[in-house]
């Protein structure tokens, strides 16, 4: 609590001081390793107060004000906010790869691909065969988000496993592409007609089998139990009455279960490939810029 109220005295002493003054009035440099001290600490809000009191008219002060406000909200997993500034970094600051490539990597997370296969783009001029590599590799990664195949097979024709930082993660790009390719997915439509042949075995073919073993003993056992009901007490008595419309929702019930667990099934196989993708995607670039 201490320490809260002694940072909170600065953040007050620095917010007058820096009010409406721009950055040539005062030492920019302190104020930036200030705020890097604040940010190495985990005090994130507060940097982010300093800095949207930070003002300059020089625009490579300003790349560095946008990289550190877009590199802190990408720590707090504030990918929408963080993609907005790390975008802002200009091509001439030493800061522009960095930010470039995790600005794309948060759109690519957020289902955006189109924005970032724009900025990587912007890497195709560039000098360094690393960061060319890097590009090339992101980019057959958001091919393999957005199942294009063939756009993937033509990026990972460029794996060389010539860069350390990154070579397994080709390999296992690579890996994830035969899965996806080679991908059967269940029919929700097929699932409901086997399921309407024997009881849960859509739910089995969908991958669901203890669903579907389920399925089957439960309805099943419904299907005797009326047919029981009809041999000892007739067609006309209520319990059998009862018991026959009771088996016919469930049966209808487990048809439409098993193609929703279909495509269950389906939701679930993509969720995990591109979880899977996006963590092979984000390491390499931690190791290229730590």
């Amino acid at each position: 609590m201490t320490c809260r109220l002694f940072f909170l005295i600065i953040l007050l002493g620095h917010a007058v001081v820096g009010s409406g003054i721009t950055s040539s009035d005062k030492d920019f440099s302190s104020e930036i390793r200030f705020i890097q001290h604040l940010q190495s600490r985990g005090h994130y809000h507060e940097a982010l107060f300093l800095l949207e009191n930070l003002q300059t008219d020089d625009p490579s002060r300003s790349d560095t004000i946008n990289y550190l406000k877009g590199w802190m909200l990408y720590s707090q997993k504030d990918l929408e906010a963080s993609a907005f500034f790390l975008e802002q970094v200009r091509r001439e600051s030493p800061f522009f790869d960095k930010s470039n490539f995790f600005a794309a990597y948060n759109y690519a997370y957020l289902g955006n691909t189109p924005i970032s296969l724009d900025l990587l783009a912007g890497f195709e001029s560039h000098s360094g065969n690393a960061v060319l590599a890097m590009a090339n590799f992101q980019k057959a990664g958001i091919a393999l988000l957005d199942r294009r195949f063939e756009d993937f097979e033509l990026h990972a024709e460029s794996f060389n496993r010539e860069f350390a930082f990154m070579a397994a993660e080709e390999r296992k790009l690579g890996e994830y592409y035969s899965r996806l390719e080679s991908r059967r997915y269940p029919s929700p439509a097929l699932a409901g007609i086997m399921s309407a042949a024997v009881p849960g075995l859509g739910r089995i073919y969908a991958g669901k089998t203890a669903e579907g073993i389920a399925g089957f003993l439960y309805v099943g056992a419904m299907v005797l139990t009326t047919w029981d009901f009809y041999n000892r007490l007739g067609p006309r008595n209520g319990f059998f009455i009862s018991s026959a419309a009771i088996t016919g929702v469930f049966y209808i019930g487990n048809i439409l279960g098993s193609a929703t667990a279909a495509r269950r099934t389906n939701i679930e196989f993509n969720y995990e490939m591109d979880q899977r993708i996006l963590l092979d995607m984000h390491v390499p670039l931690r190791r290229l810029f730590p």
